[in-house]
């Protein structure tokens, strides 16, 4: 298999991404039904924790100046969560040849957006951003993991320390279709969450005005995000680190306890009231039919 190429060449990427079509034949995924990553990764009480993992991308201050330039967060607040799930779907559950596409495709977007940062910046952090740089990319990358997780856990049932590394060695895989390699990552589930940690903690993160203005894009932008704004408030109130609920303003009312608490509830009595085999998001199913 080819060696993953400089993050600035995108023909050399999309090469590495035709090399990787090769090493499957056409009806086959990169990734199968019973695994750990499949497992976790099918189940639709992930996207409840959309909003955490949003908004510690935003967080990064090069995340959030390219959604605040390159994005039409006000207008379609949801649009880009939507686009996100989306090419994971299709990378975590399509055929080997739908993956590849959605990989193209997220990598024809990405390569147009880059530009300067506005604002104050934490120190030693360069004045420009590029979708494409590996660094932005994990980010994106490790607060859907940890979320995928806290959801998993929170919804769906706890998961012992072996079940966790088993997800994360099959995750590691999944960012090389975003031009992460696999050995960018932490060796181990132990050595990520040592790592995510420090970068909770870190200088590189900082909720700026650009961020506090696209979450209030996202929560006020449509009538539709008006009518779920107590639901994601609620969700991101009760799920964010401490220092970035602080960051965008987020308490922890009563009111918003409340909500959450009965959010969890009905949630789980949903999902023990589901059989498992019909629970998955739609295309998790369709593979597992096969």
């Amino acid at each position: 298999m080819a060696t993953m190429p400089e993050p600035s060449d995108s023909n050399a990427f999309i090469a590495y991404l035709e090399d990787l079509r090769s090493s499957l034949p056409p009806d086959a995924g990169f990734f199968e039904p019973g695994s750990m990553f499949w497992r976790v990764s099918r189940e639709p009480v992930l996207l409840l924790a959309g909003m955490r993992a949003l908004l510690l991308q935003i967080a990064h201050p090069g995340i959030a100046q390219g959604v605040a330039d390159h994005s039409r967060y006000r207008e379609d607040p949801l649009g880009r969560g939507i686009r996100t799930f989306t090419a994971v779907y299709s990378i975590v559950f399509g055929y080997r040849d739908e993956a590849i596409a959605a990989a193209k495709r997220v990598r024809h977007v990405h390569d147009r957006v880059h530009g300067e940062i506005t604002g104050p910046l934490p120190s030693g952090m360069a004045p420009t951003y590029d979708a494409n740089d590996p660094e932005l990319q994990f980010w994106v990358a490790a607060t859907l993991l940890d979320s995928a997780i806290v959801a998993y856990e929170l919804f769906i049932a706890p998961l012992d320390d072996e079940e966790k590394e088993q997800h994360y060695q099959q995750a590691r895989r999944f960012g090389q279709f975003f031009g992460v390699a696999p050995q960018c990552y932490p060796d181990t589930w132990q050595d990520f969450q040592a790592w995510w940690q420090r970068m909770l903690v870190s200088d590189t993160l900082t909720v700026t005005d650009t961020a506090r203005a696209i979450y209030q894009g996202l929560i006020k932008g449509t009538w539709l995000t008006r009518l779920l704004a107590p639901f994601n408030l609620a969700l991101a109130a009760m799920l964010l680190p401490e220092r970035f609920r602080a960051g965008y303003g987020l308490k922890r009312q009563l009111w918003i306890r409340f909500a959450f608490h009965s959010i969890v509830g009905i949630t789980r009595v949903l999902v023990l009231l589901t059989p498992g085999r019909l629970r998955g998001v739609p295309a998790a199913r369709r593979r597992e039919k096969k």
